[in-house]
């Protein structure tokens, strides 16, 4: 459906809604509209900081995922054993 169509359904349904139940549904687009904003803020914001990898050769890149990688599992392994450890105290 194409987003002017679903806005005019959206507005028809919007009249047919009961005059006590306006405010809520209100607050409730309000917030949702909130929310998609700061997602998008925050996916720009994160997007800024891919451009710093533009000057990475493909073989830097490699490497630096491969150590992404491996940083994350001996974090999870590190985070097991914590764990490991707090239950036989």
């Amino acid at each position: 459906m194409k987003p002017s169509r679903l806005r005019d359904e959206l507005i028809e349904e919007i009249y047919l809604i009961p005059d006590t139940e306006l405010a809520q549904i209100y607050q409730m687009i309000h917030d949702f509209r909130l929310s998609s904003e700061k997602r998008q803020d925050n996916l720009k914001n994160t997007l800024k900081f891919a451009g710093n990898w533009d000057d990475l050769t493909e073989e830097q890149f490699t490497k630096l995922s491969a150590q992404i990688t491996l940083r994350r599992q001996q974090a999870s392994r590190e985070r097991r054993n914590d764990e490991s450890i707090a239950d036989l105290h």
